[in-house]
């Protein structure tokens, strides 16, 4: 003996394990639930890291520069990016945005004349002061200057832990990714990763997927009503383009905003009355939407999320009201990785052998979800991809 022993330690029985998982899990529900409010940075900086992963990984492993650097020049072209675009694209979105604001009385005589000022008891003039005061900022209170400070304070610090959150999250990603597969008991490390791989793919998927799907509808949109000399063209394109990160509501949005614009004007320079001014409009909207949910949305998007549209409108609203608009806009493929989750959790509750489907996704390549046999299948089971761990990224 060397002075002491060294006895094995007793495990825990079951019921007292059960109660420490339900306990931290509580616990850290708590803690959510005290620090929502600063959470934001930190999930963006999350959806970040998640998107320039793969640059940082061609810039280490293709181009030979270590992960640090890699990341420093991301973030100094994305400087430069921003800084040419507040220079040259900035200005005229300023001044599409400020004539669409000019407007807004016009428009609001001109919705007044048509249905009153309490149409059903609603305040008309109110209601869009409100917009104006929600969407501008524009206060003629003096005495929220002190909370304009602190809204500014609080923005550079949501910034500042945004920046550096994703920093840390970049050059650690490989780090932190073979951290979390070490955590996970040996005989499910292999069903887990795949599992994990297909989540990612889904995200991968859907996220890259919604931002090309962005602008080409921004694009799109913008041309359409600089062609029809709509007012504040290129705002409502780019307004059209962000409401397409909203499934299902937001195209018509933008859509019935754009509309609406048209109508309220009182000209155009076609000479066409203004219900069939608006009605080109509309019909420009819905053609756009019709070519993106029958060519753009299958190609872009692919079957990376299968899911009922009942599910879909439950997704966004119920992310909506705990997230806001980052709830909105992530809602579609959370639900799409709860689904794969339940499916996995309801193949070992239920002792049922694993099996994955492959789905062909737009870039040829497949996406997985796991899935219970059917009854009246074959019962040699499929066995499920096992992707190893990868060596972790030269630093």
């Amino acid at each position: 003996m060397n002075g002491h022993d060294v006895r094995p330690s007793a495990p825990f029985p079951p019921r007292v394990k059960l109660t420490i998982v339900i306990a931290l899990a509580l616990l850290l529900l708590y803690l959510v639930t005290q620090i929502r409010s600063i959470l934001m940075p930190f999930l963006w900086a999350f959806v970040a890291a998640y998107l320039l992963a793969p640059i940082v990984n061609y810039l280490n492993v293709k181009g030979g520069l270590p992960r640090i650097w890699s990341v420093f020049m991301i973030y100094a072209l994305t400087g430069m990016g921003l800084f040419a675009a507040s220079r040259y694209l900035y200005p005229g979105v300023v001044d599409n945005g400020t004539v669409f604001l000019e407007d807004i009385p016009r428009l609001e005589a001109s919705l007044i004349d048509l249905v009153g000022s309490h149409p059903a008891g609603i305040d008309v003039q109110g209601v869009i002061d409100q917009l104006v005061r929600t969407v501008t900022g524009v206060t003629s209170n003096s005495k929220n200057a002190g909370h304009l400070l602190v809204n500014a304070f609080e923005t550079v610090l949501a910034l500042f832990l945004f920046l550096v959150s994703t920093f840390y999250l970049l050059v650690d990603s490989s780090r932190i990714k073979n951290n979390m597969r070490a955590w996970i008991p040996e005989d499910y490390r292999d069903e887990l990763v795949a599992l994990g791989t297909q989540i990612n793919i889904t995200w991968q998927q859907y996220i890259r997927g919604e931002l090309l799907l962005f602008a080409i509808m921004t694009v799109a949109t913008s041309v359409g009503l600089i062609i029809l000399d709509v007012p504040g063209a290129i705002f409502l394109g780019l307004a059209s383009g962000a409401l397409e990160l909203l499934p299902l509501v937001g195209p018509w949005t933008a859509g019935l905003l754009a509309v609406s614009v048209a109508y309220f004007n009182g000209s155009n320079p076609f000479g066409w009355q203004q219900v069939a001014y608006a009605g080109v409009v509309g019909l420009m909207y819905l053609v756009l939407r019709q070519l993106e949910d029958y060519l753009i949305i299958p190609n872009v998007l692919g079957r990376a999320v299968r899911l009922h549209p009942l599910i879909v409108i439950f997704s966004v609203t119920a992310g909506g009201v705990t997230a806001g608009l980052f709830g909105l806009i992530i809602a579609v493929p959370v639900a799409a990785s709860i689904k794969e989750i339940l499916s996995y959790l309801y193949c070992k509750i239920f002792d049922l052998p694993l099996e994955f489907d492959a789905l062909e996704t737009y870039d040829g390549g497949t996406l997985q979800f796991p899935l219970p046999r059917q009854s009246g299948e074959s019962e040699d089971p499929v066995p499920p991809p096992s992707p190893r761990p990868q060596s972790a990224d030269a630093s």
